[in-house]
């Protein structure tokens, strides 16, 4: 009985190998299949773009915001006033909380991204607008 059941294992592993080779392969073939049926668009413009999020001009209309700004609000200054420099808003309107920060200015392409993200499932874009929050507010 012994000698039966070698043979039986020395032929599954090959075809588990041949099987998860195969599945690779189709899957690959139908992402390509579908890259051309149904390229990927720019979330914001809707222009195809290679990868995943934003075209070019669309990322270079995104404002991340860079210091100086305020250490409460996080309200970027057009110049710097200094260290600890509070913005006019925290200063006549202290907030509850002691720091806020966001990643870019919320204008047209970051509220379709935000958009895309919270209401039209694209979870996709999760984890790169999650390294931009993690950089702001680091």
């Amino acid at each position: 009985m012994e000698a039966d059941a070698a043979p039986s294992r020395s032929i599954a592993a090959p075809l588990r190998a041949a099987w998860t080779a195969g599945r690779i392969a189709l899957s690959r073939a139908a992402r390509l299949a579908l890259d051309v049926a149904l390229p990927t668009l720019c979330v914001s413009c809707r222009e195809p773009v290679d990868g995943e999020g934003v075209c070019a001009s669309c990322w270079a209309r995104l404002s991340f915001i860079e210091r100086p700004y305020c250490p409460r609000l996080g309200i970027p200054f057009v110049y710097d006033p200094g260290p600890d420099m509070l913005s006019m808003e925290a200063i006549a309107s202290p907030p509850a909380y002691q720091r806020a920060r966001a990643a870019v200015r919320y204008d047209d392409v970051a509220r379709t991204l935000v958009h895309a993200l919270k209401y039209q499932d694209r979870t996709d874009l999760a984890p790169a607008m999650g390294r931009w929050m993690a950089r702001a507010g680091g």
